[in-house]
């Protein structure tokens, strides 16, 4: 029958081991990459200024809510020293994007620094939130059930000239002029 180990013996026999089989020292950890990268990228972004990327994600702080609904940015064109922004705009409100170009401008001036675009292109397009468009068969000025013209004309003039809204007043010369169009191409 084997005697019991007592204590004191199994850990000078454990501490005699781990003497004689000790292993290679650990490597000291990978200096973070981040680091690396900041020493890399800050030279860049002080020669090349902002990127489109950090546009994006305050798109909505530079230009305000009302334009950020409207348009995003696309990218930034450098050629010969002159930067330029493009941005998308949804559909005809590109020509109140082209208006606001000066002071859209000066916000991005302020959030870029000195190394800001300098010249705005609005390129009119959908915007990447909408929704799919129709099928071709389809037309977009059809109304979803067909009611009675006398009724559609006395909801239109009680509704004309009510919006406050920039965008809702340029929404409403918008579906006018359609009705125009329909109603022109319905006497043909």
């Amino acid at each position: 029958m084997k005697r019991p180990v007592t204590p004191s013996t199994l850990e000078s026999e454990a501490r005699r081991y781990l003497e004689q089989h000790r292993g290679r020292r650990s490597r000291p950890a990978a200096p973070p990459a981040a680091r690396a990268a900041e020493r890399v990228l800050r030279p860049l972004a002080k020669r090349f200024g902002v990127g489109i990327e950090q546009l994006e994600q305050h798109w909505t702080e530079i230009v305000g809510a009302r334009l950020a609904r409207w348009c995003d940015p696309v990218s930034i064109q450098r050629q010969g020293g002159v930067q330029t922004l493009v941005i998308q705009a949804r559909g005809p409100a590109g020509a109140v994007l082209q208006a606001e170009s000066r002071r859209i401008l000066e916000r991005v001036k302020l959030y870029a620094g000195h190394r800001a675009p300098t010249r705005l292109k609005v390129v009119q397009g959908r915007l990447g939130g909408q929704e799919t468009p129709k099928s071709p068969g389809q037309s977009h000025a059809a109304p979803a059930s067909p009611q009675p013209p006398e009724t559609l004309n006395r909801a239109h003039q009680v509704t004309d000239g009510l919006e406050k809204s920039t965008e809702a007043r340029l929404l409403s010369a918008l579906k006018r002029f359609d009705r125009s169009v329909q109603a022109r191409r319905n006497r043909t």
